[in-house]
């Protein structure tokens, strides 16, 4: 991905991140803030959370504390639902027992076309300036992720049904005589 991205701002491609200094610095930052961007349906897990033995601070309100996972990258949903809080690699909680689902880092042999193609464009445009010191082709490299994040977006909720609108009678209005 980062090859063909400095490809797209018309520089050589490279065989490792280590053969351009932008793309080693940028790349594993770029990829993870694409990640947290959305809950992409091939970057999901779900996983029930350890207890750690050791208690949270009192002050803090919340009787348990739990471990994160080490490839977390952001929480989407916590079961049952309920006040928590992120401190370090850990997650306090009132609750006995968390189910987490969260994105991951997944891996990126296993990514559809339509991420990769958003990827390609992120590091395009984040690489333009550092790279190629031109603004107008940061400007469309730009654009060109937009577009292609907006599209990688919409094509993958297309992997689960629309919820449909439900008809809850007590929560209209009373237009009483």
């Amino acid at each position: 991905m980062a090859s063909n991205a400095l490809v797209l701002i018309g520089e050589n491609p490279i065989q490792a991140l280590s053969d351009n200094p932008a793309a080693e610095n940028l790349y594993s930052r770029a990829y993870e803030t694409l990640l947290a961007d959305h809950p992409w349906s091939f970057a999901m897990k779900e996983q029930t959370l350890s207890r750690n033995s050791a208690a949270p601070d009192s002050l803090t309100g919340y009787q348990y504390t739990f471990n994160l996972p080490a490839d977390l990258i952001r929480i989407w949903k916590l079961m049952p639902f309920g006040n928590y809080e992120l401190v370090g690699n850990g997650l306090n909680s009132n609750e006995t027992s968390v189910r987490l689902r969260y994105v991951y880092r997944a891996n990126e042999s296993d990514l559809p076309a339509y991420f990769v193609e958003a990827m390609e464009y992120k590091l395009a445009m984040d690489f333009s300036m550092s790279v190629s010191e031109d603004l107008n082709r940061a400007q469309w490299a730009q654009g060109k992720y937009n577009a292609a994040r907006s599209k990688a977006r919409f094509l993958d909720s297309q992997g689960s049904p629309q919820v449909g609108i439900q008809h809850r009678p007590l929560n209209t209005p009373y237009f009483g005589a």
